[in-house]
């Protein structure tokens, strides 16, 4: 009966770990493939599916130059021979919330079970006010979309509970979703805690951690950049099927190496799921460089 009892808690708590979503931050992580299924690149099988939003904010007290990451990622993106019907890049005032969500819902009713879906943001990131209880601090994080005429105020910011919202009841389970965020307070803010992220096959990268800022060097960002230069260093050696973790391996190697930043680079995955679970899509031929050499 004791050792019936002993099981039962035992099972209780790894179903419990299984709810809460893997979260790390500035640290290596296991790397080696855990999945059976290669990147499209590889296997032949599948579609990728790309979501680029940059924002530079030239309209309002706090401009960045997040528009240069944009351009790079769109060079990255093309590079790995993906169509360009798959690549859909937005600037500055193209990225209102409302424009960013009819995006995501119509890239997701493209997506087939077994495809990707990247969705990579550079800009502003804020905390505002919890609403929903679901945040130990007491914050919400959040994109800062912008007006029509480029502003930014409350209305116009889409908290990690809108985007988790709007990504899980748009996405399948079985869609490979990775989630690339360069903008302050970004470490949570796919909200993978929240329930309906159970199930689904998602990893995110972030630049830092949630009560963090992230360095924009006036050419890009610095989480950008280090991503970049890591794959041009897995490029050169040749590795042509790599897992998202390892990138985020490489993202924090390049970042010590060539910058040495404050920011706390930050993984997280949906309840239950591995980072090492899930191969890395965006895999450049032959002639793709990053844009800084470390």
């Amino acid at each position: 009966m004791g050792s019936q009892v002993a099981g039962e808690i035992c099972l209780f708590i790894v179903t419990e770990i299984c709810k809460q979503a893997f979260t790390i931050t500035n640290t290596p992580v296991p790397d080696q493939p855990a999945y059976e299924e290669p990147a499209p690149a590889v296997s032949g099988e599948g579609n990728v599916y790309v979501l680029i939003l940059a924002l530079d904010y030239k309209a309002t007290s706090n401009p960045l130059t997040c528009s240069i990451d944009g351009r790079n990622m769109e060079q990255l993106v093309r590079s790995c021979g993906i169509p360009q019907q798959n690549i859909t890049a937005m600037y500055d005032e193209q990225c209102t919330k409302e424009s960013v969500q009819q995006q995501i819902e119509q890239i997701a009713a493209q997506c087939q079970p077994g495809d990707y879906f990247v969705y990579y943001y550079s800009g502003h990131g804020t905390n505002l006010a919890d609403q929903s209880g679901d945040e130990a601090d007491g914050q919400d994080e959040a994109f800062c979309f912008v007006t029509p005429d480029g502003q930014v105020n409350y209305e116009s910011c889409m908290s990690d509970d809108d985007f988790s919202d709007i990504m899980t009841s748009s996405l399948d389970d079985d869609v490979n979703i990775i989630i690339l965020t360069d903008c302050c307070h970004s470490g949570t803010i796919a909200d993978f805690n929240t329930g309906d992220w159970s199930g689904k096959r998602a990893v995110s990268i972030a630049g830092c951690e949630d009560n963090q800022t992230s360095g924009d060097i006036g050419k890009g960002g610095i989480f950008t950049h280090s991503m970049l230069m890591g794959i041009g260093d897995l490029t050169e050696e040749g590795d042509d099927d790599y897992s998202v973790a390892k990138v985020y391996n490489k993202t924090l190697e390049k970042d010590d190496e060539v910058f040495d930043s404050r920011q706390n680079i930050t993984l997280q995955t949906a309840p239950g799921f591995k980072p090492n679970a899930m191969a890395w899509p965006l895999i450049p031929q032959q002639g793709w460089e990053p844009p800084l050499q470390g």
